[in-house]
């Protein structure tokens, strides 16, 4: 991914422009301001979620050396993904999935969390393609939600570029990992064409080239709305299919009170699905997959985590953790070295 930066107003008010000194603290960077992870990222909400709650028990006691901080630059990571926990200026952990399993016990092999790991496993490789689907591709959504948000978090130009080439690496982990065949370049709110008219000369060429166009532009539209049906159709068939296959598998060694980070992800993924524009659709799909009841209880987890407050110390991102113009230019040139 190319650089991102965040919002000049971040969390804690005005810009720092002190060098970064190692502190001994281990930096959680976040997609988020304001103090809220950012509904674009499922990972990022769920790790915020999974830290900061109580009731999840995960970290309990051992957050004291973490701090937080909404960066929403992706060029701090090895990878080019947040969230990323900066352990020390050699070691750096991208992903949910990587950073939980870094704070596991290093000599925890049990049955148990043997199980752990495969069912987040699964929620990544199954679950957070599809949000990122509906983040990214679903052209009601990535209009009137996705592309917006990136406005509030990053820094101009990369507002604008960010997005357009998150929409093209999503598309092709769609196409290549769900077999969602989706979007031709042409069908993208992102795409300009190319090249000039032709020059009209007369005003006959005038009327009959504008009504062309006009029947071009119609049609191109009619393909859109199919084109669109389609793709939401095969989303929700894999998010069905997703979701049956979560709940054969998740009690098999775990017991039902007991939540694991996989829980959060899940719930995570879900509840930005529902929030979207187009998240009634999601609603009525789920309700009649899962049922009412069920849907209920997710829910309701849900609601007791989306609202909690931050329990870890955060600050606002330093100078040269910003995706401003220079530090891209920076961290742009270093790659080459």
């Amino acid at each position: 991914m190319n650089s991102s930066s965040t919002l000049l107003n971040s969390t804690n008010g005005g810009k720092s422009t002190q060098p970064h000194i190692y502190t001994g603290m281990k930096t959680l960077h976040l997609w988020g301001a304001n103090g809220r992870p950012s509904e674009i990222s499922p990972e990022s909400v769920a790790l915020f979620w999974l830290i900061n709650d109580a009731s999840t028990g995960w970290l309990s006691g051992e957050t004291s050396d973490i701090e937080l901080v909404f960066s929403n630059n992706t060029d701090l990571s090895p990878d080019g993904h947040l969230p990323l926990l900066v352990v020390s200026p050699e070691v750096k952990v991208s992903g949910f999935d990587s950073i939980v399993r870094y704070f596991q016990d290093a000599g925890s092999s049990s049955v148990a969390q043997l199980h752990q790991n495969a069912l987040l496993e699964f929620v990544m490789h199954d679950l957070v393609p599809l949000t990122m689907y509906q983040l990214f591709l679903n052209k009601k959504n990535y209009t009137h939600f996705t592309r917006k948000q990136f406005s509030k978090l990053l820094y101009w130009p990369m507002w604008y570029n960010v997005p357009v080439n998150y929409r093209a690496a999503v598309r092709e982990q769609c196409d290549k990992q769900l077999n969602l065949q989706y979007a031709l370049v042409e069908e993208d709110p992102d795409y300009t064409p190319e090249g000039k008219d032709e020059p009209v000369t007369t005003a006959a060429d005038l009327a009959q080239s504008k009504t062309f166009k006009l029947k071009a532009k119609s049609l191109l539209g009619k393909k859109d709305e199919l084109h669109e049906a389609k793709h939401n159709m095969q989303y929700l068939t894999k998010l069905s299919e997703a979701l049956r296959e979560w709940y054969s598998i998740r009690y098999e060694e775990l017991p039902r009170d007991t939540v694991i980070p996989a829980d959060v992800l899940l719930w995570a993924n879900i509840y930005i699905q529902l929030e979207l524009p187009a998240g009634n659709k999601v609603r009525e799909q789920l309700t009649r997959d899962l049922g009412a009841e069920k849907l209920a209880e997710i829910t309701a987890a849900i609601d007791q985590l989306k609202d909690g407050e931050s329990t870890l110390p955060s600050r606002q991102p330093l100078f040269s953790e910003q995706g401003n113009i220079i530090m891209s230019l920076v961290h742009k040139g270093a790659a080459y070295l």
